[in-house]
Parts: structure tokens; sequence; C-alpha cells
């Protein structure tokens, strides 16, 4: 029996015809290469983009701001396009809105207008830096600012959660982030807190920008009240586009501190008054949105519709399959060790001669060179990083306080400052597009790396 025979054996969920032909005749730039990196950007497929061509071409698109023509048909798009998210995250058109932003972090980046003055945010430590800084403004609004920890197989201590969400401080103004799925190691977080926290007075950002890749978030059975989405991550293109899906109830918790084009109702300038746009939405979605690509949404949310449900049980196969084959991987004195769960989409390690764990990053430059594409570092998520390699941050903040010049800290001098410790993994993560060949061509090179070191 060879080995993908007995891979089915063991994952017969993995079989998917669909997805089998998808891959064939959508991505031939996968053609014998490995693409891992499917957390970090999913790969738009040939139909996407050739769909979406032929749209412009025969479409004119003006600048949505006018109101001739081609301004008509531009805003048509993108309010069909809103409508096509709402129904795709089955969102209550009637409790839910959608604002156009350029990713997933300027949707985050819209809570700086929460009014966190005298209030609260609970982060769990696994999060993405661009819900960590968040802190930032509320620490200079005044606000108190609380993490929640993780356990030693990384997920999230969940006794240490409810206490945090059930004894928040004596505010209105409360704020509750974490990640439907880490971005690190590709854990899924409960969808059960999101009630819970509410229930006791917390409003609640879920970042679902990693979570939506392989996996539907159904938002008539949670209602979380703020979801960061980036849609290149669920469907590869179009890039620069994301959205914040926004209770529309929580409008009220936002407090805008300027106005620009494409914002505003009204301005003086004889005299100091400006009118906010009276549509939620509006006054959040400032200058021009990218009415060119926004149109390509719908096609992208048509087409992950069109996959079926399988998507989640073939990614979680060949996750697991890869885990099984990495996890103790051995040669002379070098081996692999597995950071994340089994289970998940995403295989998250490093490799270990001797006491010493080898910088993720010499891992990557060598299977690159066997068209195998990993991703190394922190993953913008120093929380998890942090646990993984038990290391403190002082050093660092010692190395950035110094005499040097901030402009020469670089890579190297972190890691003299880090006592040439480890300061991160390296990340497998696997979509749609992905198939048996791609993990089996991935544990070949790895096996070859751990023989050139050991």
């Amino acid at each position: 029996m060879d080995a993908y025979e007995t891979f089915i054996k063991k994952y017969p969920s993995y079989e998917n015809n669909l997805l089998d032909k998808v891959r064939k005749e959508q991505f031939p730039q996968l053609e014998g290469v490995c693409y891992a990196d499917w957390t970090g950007a999913a790969l738009p497929s040939r139909l996407l983009l050739e769909s979406h061509f032929d749209f412009l071409k025969n479409n004119l698109l003006g600048n949505p701001h006018s109101h001739h023509g081609p301004s008509a048909t531009a805003m048509h798009e993108i309010n069909e396009t809103r409508r096509a998210i709402l129904d795709f995250f089955k969102a209550d058109p009637g409790e839910y809105d959608v604002i156009f932003t350029q990713n997933a972090t300027k949707a985050i980046e819209i809570l700086e207008n929460y009014l966190f003055e005298g209030g609260e945010i609970l982060l769990t430590t696994d999060n993405h830096n661009s819900v960590n800084g968040l802190r930032e403004i509320v620490k200079r609004k005044g606000g108190v600012v609380r993490y929640s920890p993780i356990n030693e197989d990384l997920t999230i201590n969940e006794e240490r959660l409810q206490t945090a969400l059930r004894f928040p401080r004596s505010c209105s103004n409360k704020l509750f982030c974490y990640p439907a799925k880490s971005n690190y190691v590709g854990t899924k977080h409960s969808l059960d807190w999101i009630c819970e926290a509410q229930s006791n007075g917390w409003d609640v950002l879920l970042d679902a920008a990693a979570f939506s890749a392989n996996n539907r978030l159904d938002l008539s059975v949670v209602k979380p009240d703020f979801v960061p989405i980036s849609f290149y991550k669920i469907f590869g293109y179009p890039t620069g586009i994301g959205c914040l899906i926004i209770k529309k109830s929580k409008y009220g918790k936002l407090h805008k501190k300027w106005f620009s084009g494409g914002s505003i109702l009204l301005v003086g300038v004889m005299l100091d008054f400006y009118a906010l746009e009276s549509r939620g939405y509006a006054r959040f979605e400032d200058g021009t949105v990218n009415f060119g690509n926004i149109p390509a949404i719908k096609n992208g949310l048509e087409f992950f519709t069109s996959l079926g449900s399988g998507i989640s049980d073939r990614v979680i196969s060949i996750a697991s399959w890869l885990h099984d084959e990495l996890n103790g991987m051995r040669y002379g004195d070098a081996y692999i060790k597995v950071h994340s769960l089994k289970g998940c989409d995403t295989v998250t390690f490093s490799v270990i001669k001797g006491d010493e764990t080898i910088d993720a990053w010499t891992f990557e430059q060598a299977v690159n060179k066997d068209k195998v594409f990993v991703r190394t570092g922190c993953f913008c998520n120093p929380g998890v990083n942090e646990r993984i390699f038990n290391y403190k941050v002082e050093s660092f903040a010692k190395l950035y306080n110094s005499a040097i010049s901030q402009e020469e800290i670089t890579i190297e001098e972190l890691r003299k400052y880090s006592g040439n410790d480890p300061i991160g993994a390296i990340r497998t993560s696997f979509g749609f597009a992905n198939n048996f060949n791609d993990v089996a061509m991935l544990a070949s090179s790895a096996a070859k790396f751990l023989r050139n070191v050991s």
C-alpha cells in the first residue's frame, strides 16, 4: 500500500472530486510546487480573475460620489456587493451593516473611534497585532487594558477568560476582542464566548480574517458586534479590500474624530461646522472606495460557495497527515517539534538540533529551493510566540530604548539581545486548492533538510 492509499484509508473525508477538478483546471500555477501559506493569502482561481476582467471590459464605472450613469453603475455594484456579503455570512441586513476598508487591519482600526474613555478592553493573548494595537488607543483615552492568558497547548485558558468576562469594571463601554481562529497555530476558539461576553455587558470584536478561509461564519447563529474580514484571505482576489461587518446598534459606540471626502454630508469653512453622512457605513468609508475591484467580491463569494461544504474536512485531513509525519521526525540529532494541535488546518513547528532551535528562516530558504513555500516568523502574533519560546521582551525593550538609533535596529541586532534564541516558528497552512501531493512534497523537503543539518 503506497502513502496515498494509506492516507485515504485513514482520512476518507479528504476525497472530493469537485476540489480535485478545481485544483487541476483553475490553478495551473500550482503545478509542481507546494504553496503552504494559505493563512497569509489564499490564491485566486483562473475563473475569478477572468470573470472580473470581463466585467471591467464590458462595464463603464465612474467615481461613486458622482451622479452620472457610470457613477450610478459603480454605486449599484457596491451596494449589491454589500448585500452579497451579508447574505454570505447570513447576517440580517436590518441588524448588520458592511463598511468597506482596505483590509481587516483597517476594519479593526475603525474601533479607534470606540468610546474607550473610562472603559475597558479585554484581549486574549492569542491575537493578531492588528487587534493588539487597539490597546494603545485605550491607554491614551484613559481606559483599562487586560489580557487573558493561553495554556501550554496554546489554547485559550477558558477558566481565566470566563473570570475576566464575568468581573469587568463598572463601566458602560467594554470591548472584548479575540480571533475565531489563531493565525499562528490554526486553533479554533469557541464562538460561545460571544454570547457569554455580551450577557456580561461586553461588546465583542470577533477577528474572522483567518477563520473565514476554510470555515463559514453564520451571523444568524452567533452575533458579534464587530467582524473584520479580508477577502483575499478567503478567495485570493481582490487584494486590498476588506470590510467591517458591524451591528447597526453599535454605531452609537463610535465617535468619529475627523471627517474626509466621502464621509461628509456638509462642511463649513467660514463657520467651524461639519455634519457626517447620515448612513452609518458612509461615515467610515473615507475617500473613494475601491469601486473598480469591489464587484469582484461578489464573484469570489459565489465561487467560494460553489465549492461546497467539504473544504474544512479536506484541509484538516492533509494537515493532520502532515502533523503526524513531521511530529518527531528525526535524523541524527536533528528533529522537528510541532507546536500546533492535530486537527487544525495549520501545522506550525520548529527544527531542533541538539539543544538549539534552528533559525526558522534557514528552513524557509532551504525548502524554497524545492519549490515548497512556507511562512516563518511570529506571524504578527507575539502572545503565542512568547508562550512557545518562553522569551521575555524586556531585553528587546532595553535595546529599543538604548542609545542605538532605532533606524539601525535589525533582526540581527534583535537576535543578539535574545541570546540567539529563536524569535519565530515555521507555519504551514492550507486551503481549498491544496491536495495530498502538496503535503507529501513538504514532508519530503523537511526530511531532506533534517538530513542536511544532522
